[in-house]
């Protein structure tokens, strides 16, 4: 029988085994992502290299190094054993990579500034990025350049809703987030969402729950948000954060949602993961506190995190890898 992600069950996990690479090798980890089937997860580091691991069975498999180009924000396609990722030197070009060959399959280019993030459609073969030079583009992996091109102020977060048919781009800078319908992009976003100016300007991450119903605005500071995907009215604010000082490496976001979006999860530089039950709370912009904490591994001081898609676990990193999964003893 599948484990229930509720606030019990959840208040029980346990780091279960952590990697951490050689001393000469130590940088922080700028991404991490799992594939399709929740099998393996890879993560892109500040020393130009990615790493493989086996995220059901918790084992490390394999390095990938891109020493002449850069990494960052590996993420995988649908096809398994396949990655793309941003170069973060020599050129601004996004690679298609075979990770079991390691031979590329295309080179994505156009964009004229560092790529900060990339996000893989969940419907099919599109992705967007973002980027410093002022755009988020959609790509298509079987072409080179950009199907379409759209004008954004940087830095800028960009997420899929779970169908594919929509993507949202959050731009701290005017505290706006604008969504977007995918096949009808000339007419610019169909919803501009203002957020409150108060809340903070160092956003990191926008994502939608699974279930389609909220959509998470991540930060390194002392609160996230979910709003209304529909709509966009602020529902919850989360309290209750340890936050992260800036660092010079990007991330990929400190907060997630659970696979089934009712709870959500944030890294806290105190060394702990707190726990919201925001499907248990009354919305209207409340104020939600943490209903517990997870300890972080042992010497972890984990910045990032993500769910899996379909297994009862968590990873989170900095310069570890952490891997938590239930635990009854």
């Amino acid at each position: 029988m599948p484990l229930e992600i509720n606030k019990e069950n959840l208040l029980k996990y346990k780091a279960v085994k952590s990697y951490r690479v050689a001393e000469s090798e130590v940088a922080p980890v700028t991404s991490i992502d799992f594939d399709d089937h929740g099998q393996y997860l890879i993560s892109s580091t500040a020393n130009d290299t990615m790493h493989l691991y086996d995220a059901v069975g918790f084992r490390f498999l394999n390095s990938i190094g891109s020493k002449k180009y850069g990494c960052h924000s590996a993420k995988f396609t649908h096809v398994q054993n396949e990655c793309i990722y941003s170069s973060t030197m020599k050129s601004f070009d996004i690679r298609h990579l075979n990770l079991e060959t390691n031979q590329y399959l295309r080179y994505f280019t156009g964009h004229g500034a560092l790529v900060s993030d990339i996000q893989m459609s969940p419907l099919n073969d599109t992705f967007l990025s973002s980027s410093y030079d002022e755009s988020v583009r959609l790509w298509d992996l079987r072409a080179s350049k950009a199907q379409a091109i759209i004008p954004s102020i940087v830095p800028s977060c960009i997420a899929y809703d779970p169908s594919g048919l929509v993507f949202a781009i959050g731009n701290p800078e005017n505290y706006e987030i604008g969504l977007y319908d995918v096949a009808n992009l000339t007419n610019g976003p169909f919803l501009v969402i203002k957020v409150d100016p108060n809340f903070t300007d160092k956003w990191n991450k926008l994502e939608f729950s699974n279930n389609g119903k909220y959509l998470l605005l991540a930060s390194s500071m002392d609160r996230q948000l979910i709003l209304d995907a529909f709509d966009g009215s602020k529902l919850f604010e989360l309290s209750g954060n340890n936050p992260f000082p800036l660092r010079e490496f990007m991330d990929s976001g400190s907060a997630c949602f659970s696979p089934d979006g009712k709870i959500s999860l944030s890294t806290q530089y105190n060394g702990k993961i707190a726990i919201w039950s925001h499907a248990d709370s009354i919305s209207g912009g409340s104020t939600v506190k943490p209903v517990g904490y997870i300890s972080a591994a042992p010497d972890s001081c984990p910045r990032t995190i993500k769910f899996n898609p379909k297994y009862a676990m968590f990873v989170t990193a900095d310069e570890n890898v952490d891997f938590y999964t239930y635990d009854d003893n």
